[in-house]
């Protein structure tokens, strides 16, 4: 997804990663699954102060409760799902936190060839670093984040499928007596828009299709940004198991503070596997993004790759990277460059229990005299889960 945000939430204290058997096909009715997930860690870098400055570590223990909602019928399907998390640190005690995320899905039959789907997904972080935002410096800075999308799903003919949809998507800062390393940094917002994509079975391989985006954002009330993109795509399954994907197009920005509009060409490329023993992906897009952190807008570059295997029955491990490199359209401002990089090893001890341990890593550059940030954390948590059908 082009402009504002491709929201990939990192949370402070990941959760297990999902097997095969936990993404089974649930039965009709209402499901409830509570859980809670208990967790130690250490954190090299709770201020997130940069190189050079006095970089505090500390022990963080985080209570995670989480429960999920799910309906299957005839016609409908809805899915609730809702995660909070109690960070508690051993000696700066000052900085507990609360973490909370909340995701619902509903998908509604409306004929046997129309579809109504809607999504929305609403977050509360205290820092900005746990939270994928083009153009956000991390900093120990609380950030409340919604993501809402809703539209139509249509088969027009036994090959060809059309989707169209609404997006919103709305930002806010919390107030922070910590200097910012640039001036007026973090400027909350909201964008809104729409999205529109065919696809066309031309066989068993290959399916071609084209999409196009406008999104209109507006930063801090003052700054608007209208950004269009129309892409030309092609998925390709080289086997069984590995299918290649990618786009190209082009995009075009305006701003209301800039008569002329920019435009450059875009596209992406995902190249993914899946198998019994090894999954992974790697992808790579590049865009225009307006940015609600700078209040500017940049020529986004992304980049991630990940993969996943079970290790023995129950045991399986995960690793992850993400790199976003944003380059300014004016020579006013200044570049960013944001890592996160994740792994974990997972252990199904029960039915109804995991145990797992994990490293997160997150780098930045801001291209500016102390603009270097470096945090990893690294603990152990157990997660205990169980699910009940509700008659």
């Amino acid at each position: 997804m082009a402009v504002v945000t491709a929201v990939v939430l990192h949370a402070p204290i990941p959760i297990a990663a999902q097997t095969p058997a936990q993404s089974e096909r649930v039965p009709p009715g209402w499901v409830f699954a509570p859980g809670i997930g208990v967790a130690q860690a250490w954190d090299n870098n709770v201020l997130l102060a940069t190189e050079g400055s006095q970089a505090l570590g500390d022990f963080v223990t985080a209570i995670s409760p989480r429960a999920a909602l799910g309906f299957r019928g005839r016609l409908s399907t809805f899915q609730l799902d809702y995660r909070g998390g109690y960070q508690l640190y051993q000696d700066l005690s000052e900085l507990n936190a609360f973490d909370q995320r909340l995701n619902a899905s509903y998908r509604h039959r409306l004929t046997p060839t129309v579809a109504f789907v809607a999504k929305n997904s609403l977050s509360r972080s205290p820092t900005t670093d746990e939270v994928d935002i083009p153009g956000v410096v991390f900093r120990r800075q609380g950030v409340v984040m919604d993501d809402l999308r809703a539209g139509l799903e249509a088969r027009l003919s036994r090959r060809t499928t059309l989707s169209s949809d609404y997006t919103f998507q709305w930002l806010k800062f919390d107030d922070s007596d910590i200097p910012s390393p640039v001036e007026a940094l973090e400027r909350g917002g909201h964008a809104h828009g729409a999205v529109a994509q065919v696809d066309h079975v031309l066989g068993p391989r290959v399916t071609v299709g084209a999409e196009y985006e406008i999104r209109r954002a507006t930063v801090d009330q003052t700054r608007d940004f209208d950004a269009q993109n129309a892409m030309a795509t092609v998925d390709w399954r080289l086997d069984r198991r590995l299918t290649l994907s990618g786009g190209a197009g082009y995009s075009w920005l305006a701003t209301n503070l800039d008569d002329d509009t920019r435009s450059a060409p875009a596209f992406r490329v995902n190249l993914s596997r899946s198998g019994e023993r090894l999954a992974w992906h790697v992808g790579y897009r590049r865009s225009f993004l307006p940015s609600f952190g700078f209040g500017g807008t940049f020529d986004n570059q992304e980049f991630e790759a990940g993969v996943f295997g079970p290790i023995a029955r129950r045991l399986d491990w995960s690793a992850s990277t993400s790199v976003r490199e944003a380059d300014p359209l004016t020579s006013s401002e200044r570049g960013l460059r944001s890592i996160w990089a994740r792994s974990s090893l997972s252990y199904l001890a029960t039915r109804w229990m995991r145990i797992e341990g994990y490293y997160v890593a997150v780098f930045q550059d801001s291209q500016r005299p102390g603009g270097h940030i470096n945090r990893s954390r690294a603990g152990i948590q157990v997660v205990a889960f169980t699910r009940t059908r509700i008659r």
